[in-house]
């Protein structure tokens, strides 16, 4: 068996034998004991992933011939290029796309909303409540049955926001009213994450949107009752791109300061700089260079 930093590139599939429900484990070591929906008790298996033979689509499940390049049902490529695989069949361990809806190897079909799998006996880190995990927005959250608060990892809390100003998406997240909200004396005291158990760090969402939430830089985030509602409104008010054109600013200028230093010192000048100290149309072009992960560390 391989540790799990082996495997940390790939989002790593276990399924429950008894109800077939599939769990991200990737933040799990291997042996670590899950405590599924259905009752039912698992333990997290890590093990070196494979590259898949091909044998089945990835789109549609169908069986396809050793040298076809295309799906013969369905049309899809099949390709075996590895840096587009970075999941993990929960049954073969082949590896396959993260988007795949069905192994490549054994034809499993994937599930896109894989519940995130918390270690048996972890409770919620406000009330110390039980927590249950579920689907929502093409991902998944935990969720607490006392005091209504819930957990999103890293990938589906990001999910969620971009999917705020396309979709109505409020009502998924009320299946649970809280019987014993937080205290508001509590609310405010920091909370350890659930997996990694650190206290996590407090940041104000987009750093303009007055929801100050729990996050851990590692693992996830954790909202209180009704937070989601202020971070879902404060985006589709148009907060979150506001928030993202002055970290754009902020940049440029951090950007035009160094060049300016960098003139000064050095005597020279570039006739391409405009009277603000930057490259013509390079305030244009600066909207596309600010990747995710330049965005996400802001974020969070």
């Amino acid at each position: 068996m391989t540790q799990p930093s082996d495997v940390a590139t790939f989002r790593l599939l276990n399924a429950c034998e008894a109800c077939g429900r599939q769990y991200d484990v990737s933040h799990l070591e291997h042996g670590a004991p899950v405590r599924c929906e259905c009752g039912e008790r698992f333990l997290v298996r890590v093990q070196t992933p494979h590259s898949p033979r091909a044998l089945c689509c990835s789109g549609c499940g169908a069986s396809v011939a050793a040298d076809a390049r295309s799906c013969a049902y369905c049309s899809a490529e099949i390709t075996l290029e590895d840096r587009r695989l970075t999941a993990v069949c929960p049954k073969c361990f082949a590896r396959t796309g993260r988007e795949a809806r069905h192994c490549m190897e054994c034809g499993l079909a994937l599930s896109p909303q894989a519940l995130f799998a918390l270690r048996e006996g972890v409770c919620c880190p406000r009330c110390k409540g039980g927590l249950h995990g579920r689907g929502v927005a093409n991902g998944s959250l935990v969720e607490c049955g006392r005091c209504g608060g819930m957990w999103l990892g890293h990938e589906d809390f990001v999910r969620l926001c971009e999917s705020a100003e396309r979709e109505s998406l409020a009502e998924q997240f009320h299946l649970v009213q809280p019987s014993a909200p937080a205290h508001s004396s509590s609310t405010g005291a920091y909370v350890p994450c659930v997996v990694c158990r650190e206290f996590m760090n407090r940041r104000n969402y987009a750093s303009a949107s007055g929801v100050v939430m729990d996050v851990c830089k590692a693992h996830g985030v954790w909202l209180d009752h009704g937070e989601i509602d202020k971070i879902l409104s404060f985006i589709r008010g148009g907060g979150l791109e506001r928030a993202r054109r002055r970290q754009i600013e902020k940049l440029e200028d951090e950007r035009r300061r160094l060049r300016a230093e960098r003139a000064a010192a050095t005597g020279s000048y570039d006739p391409r700089l405009d009277s603000g100290g930057r490259l013509f149309g390079e305030g244009r072009a600066a909207a596309g260079q600010i990747g995710l992960g330049v965005f996400l560390d802001w974020l969070f």
